[in-house]
């Protein structure tokens, strides 16, 4: 039926849409949200068409999110498979060219997939574009999608069913005369107000011939030709069709877009021409043609779900037949082709698997390239297709089945590239994945016994190089980094990963005036060698280096730029957060810290990589700052369990967040000692800038035993946090309190404001030792004023500093073990001291406060800090 459902009742959305469509509306577009056929696509091409500028439609589809840009296909082109963030910006550029103030409107955005999605929020982001989004209702979006809205970035407008009136008006415009009362409520009941209901009601209706006109009035009798549930409605309206017209819809079922040319001949011109005539089926124009979609998603949602299996393989196994008669160029044309043999009765060549798993995985279809190979790997692909099989396993964090595939074959019955080729993987596998390193160096050790071409030679050199980094053997890995650099023979994916491990080894040795040097040649062969996430690596050494010299702003710009680089595709996104969560931490902003690490954690979770222990260890570090005991305790767990030599590098940063948590549970004694222990394995590892970091630390603890070794350390590291750590170090050998606020202010100047509100703390208490009460309110103002810019941190420091009880640290850390539980036994134990000098410190304190017992004590002190 070809019947216009015009929008009504939508005339003050349609009014909100235009307002957001203007420049002066503060937002690039609109998201209209709702359940299932409320009418959110005919508004939104209502609205698209009544803005009078050029336009571009994209439609999200079950069987395109399965493709990479698949919604996109039709407006761009990728000729080959690069690495994600070079993809999109091509898409973006494809999109936009030559239509300055153009209109996309993007349907179903919950049905794409994460690099279409990506895409969308990219050109929300850059505003050469207005976007007119839809989204259903209770289902699973990709976050970027969702992010649209939260971030502001569009405007969100929910729509509602219908109420009664609007049903009723709608249906009598649509029939062209009044309904009968008892007919008017029956369709208002049976539809809910929903319009899409409402449509197939009256069409399924009027085909039946149950709703007619009788005098003038139109009346509904006998039984509702189809149900309130939505997909019984599309199933009635499926149904109804020719099988000619069934025939259209069942082939974009598994598979759309779809040229309009491979539909009509698999089809025919009048069945394409009548499916669109009743609204059915879109025809659009693509790249290089027309293309068809369906009309509504849920007409492809139906059919699938109705066809037999053997029925849906015949389908797919005709699709592929007219599809391979022109061999596709575009690279999402050929792994759709790809995936639809697989599942077709059509056997699928197996190097046209393989290569669709490689474009897929280099695309970032994890899970499809998995399917793909494993595809290849059934129909005879051989050696490339465990090759990428164990690629796609090892990105999805399945390590023990990688082993499984890749251990199957005799490196003495490969040749040496390929030997290459699968004992790389193989080699990482073991070593960060399993947690295996032994087995990983092992592995390496037999690959360069049988490496006869420099160019293999470098490359496991580049491996090993890696592998020292991760050990702590920094110097040694400066060292053979500096040789595969100058290396002719290196490929870029050696020099890539040389450049980052070896930036990363000369920030944390603290030769930061030497990073940029590695890195940028780094990063350059990253992008050579398709191998995005190693730039992370030169990242980490990148902001750690402009930290340590000060220039927290700088640092804070390319952690960002590391983040949207990622193009919120996993786990590059949830890296490139551990970098920005870091300096966040160091500029003191804790809950924003906090929740760049736990999104980082949890997007890690399970993927083997070493960001994933690092991303538990600064959540520790982080939630134990601002006092969330239970997240820093269950984050300190998770970095327990994924710590192990593969990761002995970042040994430091697992016992400072050890120190952290006990300093959150009020064990400030442990939390000096754990501090100090990671001091000493920093500096046996000859990570001498993050001795100096460890040290400082300790200071914020209040430890005073550092303070000569914290001089020595600061004295033998460049740039501004060294240097006021230096001054650190010399005023706590002073125990002045106005040597210590000085200090603070330098730090709080270089915008580490979490260390100055320690530093002001500790300065307040050297004030209150001294009885100049004047000055220890003052400096605990400054404290609290900083400690209120860090999210009101609850340091130790800072809780000392904003006491009102007046209780020594000694007494106040005893009652806190008393709080927590502990016995006098096991408080002397803790604190080295006899039980008797225990019972001493809690006698005092029960006297200072007029408690009568240490539970009283105990209560005290609990309630103090809350």
């Amino acid at each position: 039926m070809g019947t216009a459902w015009p929008t009504l009742g939508r005339a003050t959305h349609l009014d909100a849409i235009g307002s957001s469509l203007l420049p002066s509306s503060g937002a690039n577009g609109v998201v209209l949200t709702g359940g299932a056929g409320v009418g959110k696509t005919t508004l939104a091409k209502d609205a698209v068409r009544d803005a009078g500028v050029p336009f571009k439609w994209v439609v999200g589809t079950e069987t395109a999110r399965r493709v990479p840009l698949g919604a996109f296909a039709h407006l761009i082109s990728v000729t080959s498979p690069i690495e994600p963030a070079t993809v999109l910006r091509s898409a973006r550029r494809d999109i936009v060219a030559g239509m300055a103030g153009m209109i996309i409107g993007v349907d179903d955005a919950h049905l794409l997939d994460n690099f279409s999605a990506t895409l969308v929020h990219q050109l929300a982001m850059g505003g050469s574009a207005r976007l007119v989004v839809t989204i259903r209702d209770n289902e699973p979006a990709p976050d970027a999608i969702t992010a649209l809205w939260k971030d502001e970035w569009l405007h969100r407008i929910e729509l509602s069913s219908f109420t009664r009136e609007q049903t009723i008006d709608l249906s009598e415009t649509v029939l062209g005369g009044p309904l009968e009362a008892p007919s008017a409520d029956r369709i208002f009941r049976v539809s809910e107000g929903n319009p899409l209901f409402l449509r197939h009601l009256i069409e399924g209706a009027l085909d039946a011939g149950s709703l007619r006109e009788v005098a003038g009035v139109w009346q509904l009798r006998g039984e509702a030709a189809i149900t309130p549930h939505l997909n019984t409605l599309v199933e009635s309206r499926i149904n109804s069709l020719s099988d000619t017209e069934r025939r259209v819809l069942e082939l974009l079922s598994f598979s759309e877009p779809l040229d309009l040319d491979v539909l009509t001949d698999l089809s025919s011109a009048d069945a394409v021409e009548a499916a669109e005539r009743d609204g059915l089926v879109r025809v659009t124009s693509g790249e290089a043609g027309l293309v068809a979609r369906l009309g509504h998603p849920l007409y492809g949602e139906v059919l699938s779900s109705q066809t037999a299996n053997l029925t849906a393989r015949r389908i797919r196994s005709e699709l592929v037949r007219r599809m391979s008669v022109t061999k596709p160029t575009h690279i999402i044309d050929k792994i759709r082709l790809a995936a639809l043999a697989l599942d077709s009765d059509i056997p699928p060549n197996p190097e046209l698997l393989v290569d669709a798993a490689r474009d897929a995985l280099r695309m970032g279809a994890i899970t499809l390239g998995e399917r793909l190979a494993n595809g290849a790997k059934a129909g005879g692909g051989g050696f490339y297709a465990s090759v990428y099989l164990g690629f796609a396993l090892a990105w999805l964090g399945r390590g023990e089945e990688v082993e499984a595939e890749l251990g199957q074959y005799d490196p003495a019955a490969l040749s040496e590239m390929e030997m290459l080729v699968w004992g790389l993987p193989r080699a990482a596998n073991f070593y960060w994945m399993l947690g295996r390193p032994a087995q990983g160096r092992a592995l390496l050790e037999l690959m360069k016994g049988r490496a006869t071409e420099k160019l293999v030679d470098n490359l496991l050199d580049a491996l090993d190089a890696t592998f020292m980094f991760y050990e702590s053997r920094l110097s040694e890995a400066v060292d053979v980094v500096a040789r595969l650099m100058d290396s002719p023979a290196s490929t870029p994916l050696a020099r890539a990963w040389a450049g980052s491990s070896g930036a990363v080894s000369l920030a944390f040795l603290g030769r930061f005036d030497e990073v940029e040097a590695l890195a940028e040649p780094g990063l350059e062969a990253a992008t050579l060698a398709e191998s995005g996430n190693v730039r992370f690596t030169c990242g980490l050494g990148q902001t750690f280096a402009l930290i340590m010299t000060g220039r927290l702003d700088d640092a804070h710009r390319l952690a960002k730029h590391y983040v949207d680089f990622a193009e919120q595709q996993q786990p590059g996104r949830s890296i490139g957060g551990v970098l920005l969560g870091q300096v966040l931490f160091a500029r003191g902003d804790l809950p924003a810290a906090c929740a760049e690490f736990k999104s980082s954690a949890a997007g890690l979770e399970g993927t083997g990589y070493s960001w994933a222990m690092l991303s538990a260890t600064h959540l520790a570090q982080a939630a134990a700052a601002l006092g969330r005991r239970d997240e820093a305790h269950d984050a300190l767990a998770r970095a327990e369990r994924l710590f192990g030599d593969n990761v002995a590098i970042f040994e430091p940063e697992l016992l400072l967040a050890r120190a952290w948590v006990a300093a959150s549970d009020g064990d400030s004694t442990t939390a000096r000692s754990l501090t100090r222990q990671a001091a000493d394995v920093a500096r046996t590892g000859g990570q001498t800038a993050v001795l100096c970091r460890m040290l400082t630390t300790a200071a914020q603890f209040g430890d005073r035993t550092i303070a000569a070794d914290l001089v020595t350390a600061a004295g033998a590291v460049p740039g501004e946090f060294a240097s006021a750590a230096g001054k650190l170090g010399a005023a706590l050998l002073e125990a002045g309190g106005r040597e210590l606020l000085s200090v603070s202010a330098e730090f709080e100047r270089m915008g580490l404001l979490l260390i100055a509100a320690d530093l002001a703390a500790l300065a307040s208490a050297e004030y209150a030792s001294a009885g100049q009460r004047a000055d220890e309110l003052s400096a605990a103002a400054a404290a609290q004023r900083l400690s209120a810019l860090c999210g009101h941190a609850l340091t130790p420091a800072l809780l000392v500093s904003a006491r009102s009880l007046p209780l020594t640290n000694r007494e106040r850390e005893v009652a806190k073990m008393i709080a927590a539980g502990l016995s006098n036994r096991d408080i002397a134990d803790r604190l080295v001291v006899s039980v008797r000098t225990v019972e001493g410190h809690i006698y005092r304190a029960c006297t200072k406060l007029e408690v009568v017992d240490r539970a009283a004590l105990a209560a005290a002190v609990s309630a103090e800090n809350r």
